[in-house]
Parts: structure tokens; C-alpha cells; sequence
């Protein structure tokens, strides 16, 4: 049985978490013909409504949706800050690099500390956001601090021999200045 994308929005707000899921996951696969359907949840008051038409939209990857994601940026929610700046950095926007690191201690992955939606999307960009990144080795937070590391020595991990030295050199000297 196929369903409607107004359907799928509406079961967004059920109270099933596997229900929201598959709906969500529906309304990906349905691409760009979901976009509008979900836009206007964003201005939703429930966050975590707003949060899950972020996520669908970041991996929608609409480029209509740009600017919308990159107001998402400043939400008050941190699961919706962080989807926006997944969904930039999904669509390459030369505002993900900021996003991401405006929201690298949002939304942490359960599993893995010092994991987040905007580490995984700065290794995606890899080398050209090292030097941005680096710049968070001196963070007042040691969480915030403990994400920079990840993403440049993973990032450095892939890069040339001399480069990768260099990279984790200046991840060691920080960590003696911390």
C-alpha cells in the first residue's frame, strides 16, 4: 500500500517512535516531492517535529532547501541546529563549514563520545576544514576539544605522510597547552 506524503507527515507526529521512523524514511525516499510537505513543519513548536523534518530534509538534499537549513543554524533546539548543518554539508553549501562548526557539540551519538552529526560532516569535508578546525584545539570545552581531535587526526589519517605528521603534531602541542 502506497502512502501519501500528506500521510506521512501527518504519522511524523504519532506517539510510535518505529511508526515516525518509517514514515520519516518514507518521505526520503519520495525525494524532492516530500520538500514542501515538510518545510512548513520547521516553524513547528515541537522541537522534536521540527527536529525530524530537519533530518528528512538534510538527507532529502534538495537544494531549494539551502537557506531554510542554514536558518536552522540558529534554532534553540540542538537536534535541529545540528540536522541543519548535516543537511548544508550534505548539499556542499559553502555554509557547512561554519554550520558545523557553530554545532559540533550538538546531538552526540549514543555509542561513540565524541561523535556528532557535524564531526562526521567536517570529515566528509576532510582537509580543506582542518585549519577551522584546529582552531577548537583551544575550546573551553575539553568535549569540544575532544571532537577536534577526532576529526583531524581522522581526517590527517588520510592525508599524505608529511601533511598527517604535521596534523597531529598540532593536535599533541595543544593537548601539552590544555
Amino acid at each position: 500500500m502506497t502512502r501519501t506524503v500528506d500521510e506521512l507527515v501527518a504519522d511524523l507526529a504519532a506517539s510510535d517512535p518505529v511508526l515516525r521512523d518509517q514514515s520519516l524514511g518514507m518521505l526520503v525516499s519520495y525525494g524532492p516531492r516530500a520538500t514542501a510537505a515538510l518545510l512548513p513543519l520547521l516553524d513547528s513548536d515541537d522541537a522534536e517535529l521540527r527536529a525530524r523534518a530537519a533530518r528528512g530534509l538534510a538527507y532529502i538534499a534538495d537544494p531549494r532547501t539551502a537557506d531554510r537549513l542554514a536558518e536552522l543554524v540558529d534554532d534553540a533546539d540542538p537536534q535541529v541546529r545540528a540536522q541543519g548543518a548535516w543537511g548544508l554539508s550534505l548539499l556542499r553549501d559553502p555554509r557547512a563549514l561554519e554550520a558545523l562548526i557553530r554545532t559540533i557539540d550538538d546531538l552526540p551519538a549514543e555509542t561513540m563520545a565524541h561523535r556528532t552529526l557535524a564531526t562526521d560532516g567536517l570529515i566528509a569535508i576532510g582537509a580543506p576544514a582542518l585549519p577551522r578546525v584546529a582552531d577548537l584545539l583551544t575550546a573551553p570545552s575539553p568535549d569540544t576539544r575532544a571532537r577536534a581531535r577526532l576529526v583531524i587526526l581522522t581526517v590527517a589519517s588520510r592525508l599524505p605522510p608529511a601533511e598527517a605528521t604535521a596534523w597531529r603534531d598540532r593536535v599533541a602541542a595543544a593537548e601539552q597547552t590544555a
